[in-house]
């Protein structure tokens, strides 16, 4: 189990376990976590699909936006502690080109940051 608080560091990573960079998290509301990201190199192979995203959104292309989610799910992002513990899957992420962050945790106690939440890793 991973222990969540606001202000806190994680890693964001995929599926085959590249960390694309660091999340700080800054708050939580309804269940969406929001934060700053701070990419590291790998990020550079994925970044292309969250500026489409972006763009897509401002344009209010939905059919596109879709379609990137797709491709953004389809990466498998997890979080996880620098300490290495078990990755948390999470969703809808969105990154924009000004270095903010929100995901959903894969979780009900993601809604509850304020305090140190439990949150459980997915079954293998």
């Amino acid at each position: 189990m991973m222990q969540l608080q606001t202000k806190q560091t994680v890693d964001l990573v995929t599926a085959e376990k590249r960390s694309l960079g660091q999340v700080a998290i800054e708050r939580s509301e309804e269940g969406c976590c929001f934060g700053y990201f701070t990419p590291r190199s790998a990020f550079s192979a994925v970044q292309p699909l969250f500026r489409d995203f972006e763009e897509a959104v401002n344009l209010q292309a939905l059919s596109i936006v879709d379609e990137l989610d797709e491709a953004i799910r389809a990466l498998g992002l997890h979080i996880c502690l620098p300490d290495g513990s078990q990755p948390v899957a999470v969703e809808d992420v969105q990154i924009w080109s000004g270095g903010r962050i929100s995901f959903k945790v894969d979780s009900p106690t993601a809604a509850h940051l304020g305090t140190p939440a439990t949150v459980r890793a997915p079954a293998d």
